[in-house]
């Protein structure tokens, strides 16, 4: 009977969606009427998007070695496997410092 109770008070208190928006994207994506929102005009915009794209090269650059890392193992190369691992780890390690000191002389982070 409480949980009842608790959850039509919570359903009751509140609302569908926040007066004044949290983000400006969500304040763009509610000017936008829905009948005119396009998937493929918003996946496009995110190409276009620099940071994104520097985002997505980022990431992806460990991938290959994770899947290596994965086949190594599965044929009994603990040892080896172990070892890229470790390199990938330090490797992310000395990248993030070296980024960290380039954006914090050069100033071009946002």
């Amino acid at each position: 009977m409480r949980i009842s109770a608790s959850c039509g008070g919570v359903a009751e208190l509140f609302q569908e969606r926040p007066k004044l928006p949290p983000t400006q994207a969500q304040a763009t994506a509610r000017s936008i009427p829905s009948e005119q929102y396009s998937y493929t005009a918003s996946i496009l915009r995110l190409l276009r998007n620099r940071p994104f794209i520097l985002l997505i090269i980022t990431y992806g650059q460990s991938s290959p070695f994770t899947a290596v890392n994965v086949c190594l193992l599965l044929f009994g190369e603990e040892v080896n496997a172990g070892r890229i691992g470790l390199t990938i780890v330090i490797a992310g390690m000395v990248g993030s410092l070296i980024c960290g000191i380039w954006l914090d002389r050069t100033k071009t982070y946002k």
